[in-house]
């Protein structure tokens, strides 16, 4: 009997240590703040690398090719990050399909679009979020890039 009090205890105390290892960071405004590469830090620097840059005031930018993609104002709530902002459809047209190729005929057009994610295994320099924007469903892995200048 003793021993099997002693399973339980080590194994929810087990539970406990992966679940804070997982969450390692503190996730906060002043987390956010800085620059992020899609696809992780390796990510960084890269031509084709969707940088995003979240400022203390709220707003953000992404940038891909050196060229910006998406300005607009950012909002997180625990684990939730709402972003608001102006872009252009064909910005959402994945290189890796061929389902969504109809967006590029936006190119040059610009709108309001509004994108929900949920942040999750955060750690010190990197995450991993799901976002929704309209009916599309995206995973990324961010990393944060080195500051340069």
């Amino acid at each position: 009997m003793l021993m099997r009090m002693t399973a339980l205890v080590a194994a929810q105390v087990g539970v406990v240590v992966v679940a804070s290892a997982a969450w390692s960071a503190e996730l906060n405004k002043d987390y956010l703040t800085g620059t992020w590469g899609v696809g992780g830090t390796a990510a960084c620097g890269q031509a084709s690398t969707e940088e995003i840059t979240f400022k203390a005031d709220g707003t953000f930018s992404s940038e891909r090719d050196g060229k910006p993609t998406a300005v607009g104002f950012w909002h997180l709530v625990q684990d939730n990050l709402d972003l608001h902002m102006i872009s252009s459809p064909a910005f959402f047209d994945d290189p890796t399909t061929k389902l969504d190729d109809a967006l590029q005929a936006f190119a040059g057009q610009y709108g309001y679009f509004y994108a929900k994610a949920l942040l999750f295994d955060v750690n010190d320099n990197d995450f991993r979020m799901v976002a929704s924007l309209g009916d599309m469903l995206r995973g990324a892995n961010l990393g944060r890039c080195p500051k340069t200048g």
